[in-house]
């Protein structure tokens, strides 16, 4: 089963730019590929039932009631094709496992024949397939002659430490098999065990070794590339179930694990469009899916193209199987394809087999979805009830949850909800929190009705319950409470006292941990009031919880959304926070912590100056914007590379010729000039020189210093002003409060 949706972002901004340099078009490249014959002979289709909201609960979730009388024992192995005989005791699937898939349906309907129209499926799957060494007689299957290597083979030992090391692993990281899918299961945590992450690595130095050997074949190739795809999966389920985000400011494990097999995938891919090597079906899906889970969309689309476009025929007709299509179709159509193009690229791939492909329907579900055609959606979603056994409910369940955050019409959104809340289904649906998300904003922007919001955020809410994991509540709460603020930014008074039950209701759901009033103190400087964020610092205290690093942060970055704050208030919540910084352990000042002095301090200021200047843009710069948690006003894409530079080393501040020159006194010209012709100098660009200078000590290296003055004053007007003063300042009136492990590291 696929998981095509999975919304929740790891890496810290999009990784660098994609190896395969294709142009991105508003259509499918090769003519030949979607407007042969086969795509000619495209109808559209008949939509005997149109769309009322009493029609779709008849039609589709009625005729599955009916489809569902009579079905195997359900097991689920993630993406392998389920084998109800020996389903654990084949780690890899076997020649049967794919066929038997797709021929449920025959057992389903005709017993007495099952045999036979196994055997059918299985020679036509074959004869269409001939060319591929065997290679989809089952997912991956080592007992055939195509993976079989010879005891005299040069390659004998890698081969089999490639087969020990990924096989195994690949195996332990899948999703359990579930036994009744109306009870929840949890995905692996590969975390818990050292050696997978251990197995990720050594699997890539042997595929480099095998690289150029006949060893290599696709099966091989896909199940490694499988193995990569459950590592971000792995590392995601963790990411969610920890109680903080991991601090970025270093070199987490989770950042540097995503980027290595983001790595890892990008290379593997640049190897199979420069005929390297090869993938089967299944490796394919995987590869297009890993990059969508990775939020790189427009790769998946440049690789996708680049492959059934290329010279090899038979990658392009892998990548043109219906697995993989079924994942790409509603990518497509967000970047730019047409729906006629989507539903005639839908109709050629599914010439491709003769049998009613769940992973082809899906995809084209959520790409109708997509573009507004309900009906199709609907009648597509309905046949997918017709054909599905318990062996085929995880594809009934992500296309439930598609067409809760992903269709346009509410009525239709609102009903597949309700029935998943109400448990109405023969399947039990794990609620994702970014299909909820996804269908709060799709309600906010087309009725503005925030008492709907509410109710769904409320009930939804109860359904996770007391003990969901922090990520799943924090992740709800960030879009429920963007919405709340926004529609509350110009109402305060009637703003907190709904603000003020909305947090007795929610703790009366669970009790509230520190996000809660994280996400709250970062949004709800809308308001600009000092008392207010006064209240949620005490309601820290009044409900018991504890402030972490984050909301210390939190507390000093809102000093920049209030226009009277005082220095001495500033400089107090700097000094909370570094003591916070020494108590946790730090090393160093982090970036984070710099971050938020720079917001209650130069960021305010640069607004504050280009609003009494009048400025043009002033109307779009009316204060600081309302952060996220996780970020700081000006976290866009350039401020992300200076802060954020994990691959890269070096950047344009850190250089050496530019501290030189800074150290030179190189900036201090063209700042006189600004200074000459500026208004007076605001005494919080002062607090802000002071601190940094006094604090410099603390800083991680050099370049963080750097960063902090002639980087900073790139961005900041205001900074450029004064920086030629900040060598002349006196700073003793900064204290510095007893430090144990903070060190002055940057002399």
């Amino acid at each position: 089963m696929i998981r095509l949706a999975q919304q929740t972002q790891v890496l810290k901004g999009k990784p660098p730019n994609q190896f395969v340099p294709h142009p991105r078009k508003n259509s499918l490249t090769h003519p030949m590929k979607f407007n042969g014959t086969i795509a000619m002979e495209h109808h559209e289709p008949s939509y005997a039932i149109p769309y009322t909201p009493s029609s779709f609960n008849n039609a589709a979730l009625g005729t599955y009631q009916v489809a569902q009388t009579n079905h195997f024992v359900p097991h689920f192995g993630g993406n392998i094709g389920p084998n109800h005989n020996n389903h654990l005791a084949q780690s890899n699937g076997n020649s049967n496992s794919n066929n038997h898939h797709h021929n449920n349906r025959n057992h389903h309907n005709n017993n007495n024949n099952n045999n036979n129209n196994n055997n059918n499926n299985n020679n036509n799957h074959n004869n269409r397939n001939h060319h591929q060494n065997n290679h989809n007689h089952g997912k991956y299957n080592n007992s055939n002659q195509g993976n079989s290597i010879s005891p005299d083979s040069p390659w004998f030992h890698k081969v089999c430490a490639f087969e020990d090391c990924v096989s195994q692993t690949l195996y332990m990281s899948q999703t359990p098999r579930r036994q009744n899918m109306k009870h929840h299961s949890e995905h692996p945590n590969s975390n818990a065990n050292p050696l997978f992450w251990d197995s990720i690595g050594r699997a890539m130095g042997l595929y480099h070794d095998l690289l150029t050997t006949p060893e290599l074949n696709s099966d091989r190739v896909s199940k490694l590339v499988h193995l990569l795809h459950n590592g971000l999966r792995a590392n995601r389920n963790q990411l969610t179930r920890m109680n903080k985000k991991p601090d970025y400011d270093s070199q987490s494990f989770h950042k540097e694990m995503t980027n290595y097999l983001c790595k890892s995938l990008r290379e593997i891919s640049e190897d199979v469009l420069n005929g390297k090597v090869e993938l089967n079906e299944y490796g394919a899906m995987h590869l297009i899916t890993a990059f969508k889970e990775l939020l790189l969309f427009e790769e998946a689309v440049d690789i996708w193209k680049a492959a059934i476009n290329g010279q090899n025929a038979y990658t392009s007709n892998i990548f043109l199987n219906p697995r993989v299509v079924g994942v790409i179709l509603p990518i497509l159509y967000d970047n730019g394809v047409s729906y006629p193009e989507i539903q005639a690229l839908y109709e050629k791939s599914s010439s491709m087999i003769n049998y009613f492909h769940p992973n082809l329907s899906v995809g084209m579900i959520r790409a109708s979805l997509s573009a507004s055609e309900n009906d199709m959606a609907l009648k597509l979603f309905q046949k997918l009830c017709q054909e599905s056994t318990e062996m085929k409910y995880g594809y009934l369940i992500e296309t439930h949850l598609s067409f809760i955050g992903e269709c346009k019409d509410l009525n239709v959104a609102q009903t597949f909800f309700d029935k998943a809340l109400n448990d109405e289904m023969p399947y039990k649906i794990d609620l994702q929190v970014s299909y909820v998300k996804s269908f709060l904003r799709n309600i906010w922007s087309q009725t503005r009705d925030f008492n709907h919001i509410y109710q769904i955020w409320y009930k939804s809410s109860l359904h996770y319950g007391r003990n969901v994991n922090h990520g799943i509540s924090s992740s709800l709460n960030d879009t429920f409470f963007d919405i709340f603020f926004e529609n509350y930014a110009v109402d305060k008074m009637q703003g907190f006292q709904t603000l003020q039950n909305v947090i007795q209701t929610y703790n009366n759901i669970k009790h509230i941990d520190e996000p809660f009033f994280n996400i709250i103190l970062a949004k709800c400087t809308v308001w600009h009031d000092r008392s207010i964020l006064e209240y949620i610092d005490k309601s820290y205290e009044a409900y018991h919880i504890p402030k972490t690093i984050v909301a210390y942060r939190i507390l000093l970055k809102s000093m920049g959304s209030v226009d009277d704050a005082s220095n001495a208030e500033i400089l107090q919540r700097w000094m909370d926070l570094i003591c916070k910084s020494d108590e946790i352990g730090q090393r160093f000042i982090a970036n984070a912590d710099w971050a938020a002095l720079r917001d209650a301090t130069v960021t305010w200021t640069q607004n504050d100056r280009d609003s009494k200047k009048g400025n043009m843009n002033s109307a779009q710069i009316s204060r600081t914007p309302t952060p996220s948690p996780s970020l700081t006003p000006m976290d866009t894409p350039t401020s992300e590379h200076f802060f954020n530079n994990a691959q890269n080393q070096m950047d344009f501040y850190s250089h050496p010729a530019l501290q030189a020159a800074t150290a030179s006194g190189a900036f201090d010209e063209f700042a006189s000039d600004s200074a000459s012709s500026s208004m007076p100098l605001d005494g919080r660009m002062v607090l802000y020189l002071k601190i940094v200078k006094r604090y410099s000590p603390y800083c991680r290296d050099s370049r963080q210093l750097a960063r902090l003055t002639t980087g900073t004053a790139v961005k900041y007007s205001v900074l450029q002003e004064v920086l030629n003063q900040f060598q002349a300042l006196i700073v003793n009136d900064i204290p510095i409060p007893q430090l144990h492990n903070l060190k002055p590291t940057c002399v």
